[in-house]
């Protein structure tokens, strides 16, 4: 194992989600794609549905369009994250020292996403973008730890994620083959902020552990967006999409769970630790079918996914954030985090207590 694991610790100050107005229903979702494609193609994306769990989620794009842009954007989406998670840590008027953004799907390629969202809040801090999917977080952490410990008097820092994939996607026959009815039924838009301050020392509201790894050398990516890259200069669906190898993601995937849980366990943790876990939410059934692989009730695995889809890169830090203002956690009790993604087959993950 390969895994980098932070020894430091950081206080979260305050956190927040935003999410589009429009939460639709899956079978809302089916009726748009019978108007637009047909009943045939309703049927089988009924079908993926069921499998994967997902009832309702948010979406940024226009069900009555074949193609939009998103509104609200993403930027707009952040912005508000990052103001109502300000408000939460009490430095609504205060600036941060840093901020840093984590996506899959982009406002533009360039500038980032941090680069507007900073002119949206118009900060001057300085600001950083990692383009990265499901364990943006995790790598995000990766910065903010060691910049708060190296230097404790330094301002916040801000993390924010955003995606709004649903206009990556195009509702027409000549578009949609099975990977993107996988796409269409599982994805979620929205965007999630947190406020990181320096070790106060209370050990309340504490992330640590923090860790990355992966395990993808010589695997074909099971996710990727196609397009836009020098690589993929042009887009044969004429737009850039995101590829969905499910096959390979069945196989690979739940081993990224493991390789984050055995992390934990050289750290001297066990699974009895934690009053809860948030896995990614890759889909409806992962509280199901994590606490069967891993013989623990299904009520301490977090399932956002059932309500909101899977969010990508947003998908830990919204539903740590909605965990936390459940008041389902006491003082003292600690969460395990488990990111998994299947673009190169990375994990990460920290723990966080209350």
């Amino acid at each position: 194992m390969s895994a980098i694991i932070s020894p430091a610790k950081v206080t979260l100050l305050g956190c927040a989600n935003a999410f589009p107005n429009q939460l639709v229903s899956t079978e809302a979702l089916l009726e748009k794609l019978q108007f637009h494609c047909s009943k045939t193609m309703a049927r089988q994306a009924r079908f993926i549905a069921k499998r994967l769990g997902v009832e309702s989620r948010y979406l940024s794009r226009d069900l009555d369009k074949a193609v939009c842009v998103a509104k609200p954007s993403a930027i707009e989406l952040s912005s508000q994250a990052i103001n109502s998670a300000k408000t939460a840590a009490n430095l609504a008027d205060n600036p941060f020292g840093y901020l840093l953004s984590h996506t899959a799907t982009p406002h533009t390629l360039l500038p980032s996403n941090a680069a507007w969202i900073s002119d949206a809040l118009q900060s001057t801090a300085p600001f950083m973008e990692l383009r990265q999917a499901c364990t943006g977080f995790a790598s995000a952490l990766q910065i903010a730890v060691p910049m708060l410990n190296q230097n404790p008097s330094m301002d916040p820092i801000c993390i924010v994620s955003a995606e709004t994939g649903s206009v990556f996607f195009d509702i027409s026959p000549e578009f949609i083959d099975t990977q993107q009815l996988i796409n269409y039924v599982q994805m979620g838009d929205g965007a999630s902020s947190v406020i990181l301050g320096a070790d106060d020392g209370t050990n309340r509201k504490v992330i640590s552990h923090c860790f990355s790894g992966h395990i993808g050398i010589g695997k074909a990516p099971g996710f990727e967006l196609i397009g836009g890259g020098s690589a993929q200069p042009n887009c044969d669906k004429g737009l850039p999409y995101f590829a969905h190898n499910a096959t390979s993601v069945r196989a690979q995937g739940e081993a990224l769970f493991f390789e984050g849980i055995e992390v934990i366990k050289q750290q001297g943790f066990s699974l009895d630790d934690f009053k809860f876990i948030i896995p990614h939410q890759a889909n409806g059934h992962i509280d199901t079918l994590l606490s069967k692989r891993l013989n623990i009730e299904q009520s301490r695995v977090i399932n956002t996914a059932k309500q909101w889809g899977n969010l990508g890169s947003v998908a830990i830090w919204a539903s740590l954030t909605q965990l936390i203002q459940s008041d389902q956690l006491s003082p003292g009790d600690k969460v395990l985090v488990l990111g998994a993604e299947a673009t190169k087959y990375m994990y990460g993950g920290f723990i966080y207590q209350h």
